[in-house]
């Protein structure tokens, strides 16, 4: 097949960003060009800023599959990304018909697809979905990694309120959360990219002169002249444009696709879709720690945020009996920079800090631990670590926001979000009766690898219908999942 996919930033950009929606994108093209035919394009849009430019132009680059792969982005896109840089003014994005020639110019220059796959409308417009009107026989499949279509800052969660925004008042929230800011030196970031691919210039110094340039060319805005109607229009055209448009909703939880339907895509064309991941491959299918009498260890990785349950977790824990307290071992990895969390968890047995890791360290970071801990606030759609972890042979107690809750169909591992008494209760059920650990194991609905993902996308891309998908345990298959 003859396939383009799209994702605001490249696959392979030098600094390995773009979370876990990156990582998976760059793998299941690596799967792809293996099989020689299938003809994979990818593209990328707004990330890069000519500042020699006025205009939005596409221009073929290199990648790290050479000729396997054909890539392409857009540069001077009018719509930044990552999503949020628009936030102020989003107007940009519901006018932008640029992106939309710009994808037309280039699939008229290179023939046609059988699939255009996109993973994020960040970095262009809702609009771009009106190919289809022009290309019919092109089957458009969208991908829900986060919550764009519905809100422009991703995470459908109030930062004001700490809450998920399940009523945004018309628009009238959104201004609410109108806390994300950018330095002229974000601004910047775009220009960066730019001259670093063409010059290998890695520095921001030496580029002020072109600063007034890029401000005044209306790149971004520095202030907020979005206003609450803009902010409905945005989700009413997005949702109607989906409909509209779009022949297949990949949903990489049960959880988005249900909010996806809630916030009114249609259910006709919601589909729940793990993502594959290399994790799966190796994935041990039991626990990797012994159960020691004298301690148990938990651990959490990732970032230490208000949303990602980070804060609330380190508050629960203090509540805990001081009995329990003491027997547990407490191990956190990733950006974690609070200096007083060793001290607010003084009563453990005991908190290692690891600031920085790789994913290849992954396995021996979690070969002590009995049970890793996702306890996010927002509806995490489904959280690379809480894989990570179980993959690792580390049960997982998570929230029941997003998708971590449906690796496990027990109720053990599941505590209501932001339910400080119910997290207590059923980690401490977990620390003191360690023998629960097994139904996690007995319960395990297990993670899909790219090999099953990609037989499963080929499905959506052709228009057939999925009954069943068999996921992977302990590296065979196991049980089969019903999908979508």
């Amino acid at each position: 097949m003859k396939i383009l996919y799209y994702n605001w930033l490249p696959f392979d950009n030098a600094r390995n960003e773009g979370g876990g929606v990156n990582i998976y994108q760059r793998n299941l093209i690596e799967e792809l060009v293996k099989d020689n035919s299938n003809d994979i394009y990818f593209l990328s849009s707004g990330w890069k800023h000519n500042p020699f430019k006025a205009s939005a132009y596409i221009k073929e680059t290199e990648n790290i599959f050479g000729g396997k792969c054909k890539s392409f982005e857009i540069i001077n896109s009018p719509v930044p990304a990552p999503a949020a840089v628009v936030f102020n003014d989003i107007k940009k994005y519901l006018n932008d018909e640029i992106t939309l020639n710009l994808f037309e110019q280039f699939i008229e220059k290179h023939g046609g697809f059988d699939v255009i796959h996109i993973n994020n409308i960040e970095g262009i417009s809702i609009n771009v979905l009106k190919i289809k009107e022009k290309y019919p026989g092109t089957k458009i499949i969208l991908s829900l990694h986060n919550y764009v279509p519905i809100c422009p800052l991703v995470q459908y969660f109030q930062n004001h309120n700490e809450c998920i925004c399940h009523n945004f008042d018309e628009g009238r929230e959104c201004l609410n959360c109108a806390v994300w800011k950018i330095s002229s030196k974000k601004y910047l970031l775009n220009i960066r990219h730019y001259l670093r691919d063409k010059t290998k210039i890695k520095a921001i110094s030496g580029l002020l002169p072109y600063l007034f340039r890029f401000k005044a060319s209306g790149y971004v805005s520095e202030k907020l002249v979005s206003t609450p109607a803009d902010f409905a229009e945005y989700r009413r055209k997005n949702i109607e444009y989906i409909n509209k448009y779009v022949d297949c909703v990949l949903a990489v939880s049960d959880r988005v696709g249900k909010i996806a339907i809630k916030n009114g895509i249609n259910s006709g064309i919601v589909k729940t879709s793990y993502i594959g991941t290399k994790f799966a491959q190796n994935a041990i299918g039991r626990p990797a720690a012994n159960i020691n009498k004298e301690h148990f260890t938990i651990a959490y990785l990732g970032y230490a945020r208000i949303d990602k349950g980070f804060y609330f977790m380190t508050d629960a824990l203090q509540s805990l009996n001081p009995q329990t307290a003491s027997r547990i071992k407490i191990k956190l990895a990733g950006a974690i920079h609070d200096r007083d969390i060793k001290n607010t968890l003084e009563h453990f047995k005991s908190v290692e800090i690891i600031k920085r890791y790789k994913h290849s360290e992954l396995p021996q970071i979690l070969s002590d631990v009995n049970l890793g801990i996702v306890p996010v606030i927002w509806e995490d759609n489904l959280p690379q670590v809480a894989i990570e972890m179980a993959a690792c042979g580390a049960p997982v107690l998570c929230s029941d926001f997003g998708g971590a809750s449906e690796l496990c169909s027990s109720g053990i591992f599941k505590f209501k979000g932001g339910d400080k008494k119910d997290f207590t209760e059923k980690l401490s059920a977990i620390v003191n009766n360690p023998d629960l650990l097994e139904k996690y194991w007995q319960n395990y609905t297990g993670l899909t690898t790219m090999e099953q993902h990609i037989k499963e996308l080929f499905t959506f891309y052709t228009g057939g219908k999925i009954k069943c998908l068999t996921r992977t345990f302990a590296g065979k298959p196991q049980k089969e999942m019903r999908v979508g």
